[in-house]
């Protein structure tokens, strides 16, 4: 039940779910605690947090220490082309969690990734093309009567800053990994219109911060952190860090985003628990007739294969929850729901 209650904290049970309520196992699980700074590895906290334009001097802050080559002096936020329509009439529209341009015309597409996803690279390559063609569609529709080719195409770059709350690149400390288009055997860059930052914050291994870290690894602390910290660690003195555990202060919120924020960090909590209580209440069921009752863990890897599935995969998909958790969670292998 320990693995559990340290991965998905907060269980409330679900009114008219008697099994639950009954169970006195679920005493042992505490109610969520909310605490003094709102988590931003939630994509919708992050938009609301470094998306704000009071807090835009933090998100100008990050961008100039991962890309300290642009110089970057000022950031104004593109908020009506945030959403980008997919040309596939099956596919899903792009919503980017924050884009914004700099006093030169670059562009800057900064997003937070909670769970893995199959094919991310691809992913994050297809979704970098949206804004190098409204460029080129803007450049179009201004000069129609005189249009000149060369100046179509003379557009600014754009970077596109992914904050992963996983590891791409296993067994390695490196955090941040920084990818453009080059050629293969001189490393001659080809151009410089398109760049991607990956900041893969679980590659951070340690649980405290020192004040000789990189920012990279400070950063990937205090994002990882923020939920359960009563206060900003004293290492990180920086303008920064310290504008950013400001701007992540719960009481700094409207009571409206207040209410907002307890409320869907206590539903996805329970939601989480309830699906996984339910699995091993099908497991045990199953799996233990003769009476001895294991616990969560081996309920759930005696359960109903399919029913673990389906709920691997939506653990997935909702961003809640990376594949390994899931894969832990479940006792299933990655291959055995990714794929299914």
């Amino acid at each position: 039940m320990e693995f559990i209650k340290n991965i998905v904290t907060g269980y409330h049970p679900v009114e008219g779910s008697p099994a639950i309520l009954e169970d006195p196992r679920i005493k042992r699980i505490s109610r969520e605690t909310i605490v003094r700074y709102v988590d931003v590895i939630y994509d919708k906290w992050f938009k609301k947090i470094l998306g704000a334009e009071g807090n835009k001097d933090v998100l100008l802050d990050i961008l100039r220490e991962l890309i300290p080559e642009r110089k970057i002096v000022s950031i104004e936020y593109n908020r009506k082309q945030r959403r980008k329509q997919n040309p596939f009439m099956d596919g899903h529209d792009a919503c980017f969690d924050v884009e914004c341009v700099d006093h030169s015309g670059t562009r800057f597409v900064v997003e937070m990734q909670m769970s893995e996803q199959v094919n991310f690279p691809e992913r994050v390559l297809f979704y970098s093309t949206f804004p190098i063609q409204e460029q080129v569609v803007a450049e179009n529709k201004k000069n129609k009567r005189h249009r000149s080719h060369d100046k179509q195409f003379k557009y600014p770059p754009v970077y596109v800053v992914s904050f992963l709350n996983f590891s791409i690149h296993k067994d390695t400390d490196q955090i941040v990994f920084r990818y453009d288009l080059r050629e293969r055997d001189s490393g001659e860059q080809m151009t410089d219109r398109l760049n991607f930052i990956f900041l893969e914050m679980k590659n951070f291994h340690r649980d405290s911060i020192r004040a000789d870290d990189s920012f990279a690894e400070k950063l990937s602390f205090a994002l990882m952190h923020m939920k359960t910290l009563e206060e900003r660690p004293a290492v990180l003195v920086e303008r920064v860090f310290q504008r950013l555990f400001e701007a992540c202060e719960l009481q700094g919120l409207t009571k409206i985003e207040q209410t907002e924020y307890k409320k869907d960090i206590m539903t996805t909590k329970r939601d989480w628990e309830n699906i996984l209580y339910t699995a091993e209440l099908r497991g045990e069921e199953k799996g233990y007739k003769a009476g001895e009752v294991k616990g969560m863990e081996d309920g759930i890897k005696k359960g109903e294969r399919t029913a673990l599935i389906r709920v691997a995969k939506k653990m997935v998909v909702s961003g809640d929850f990376s594949v390994e958790q899931a894969s832990k969670l479940t006792g299933l292998a990655p291959n055995e729901f990714l794929d299914s």
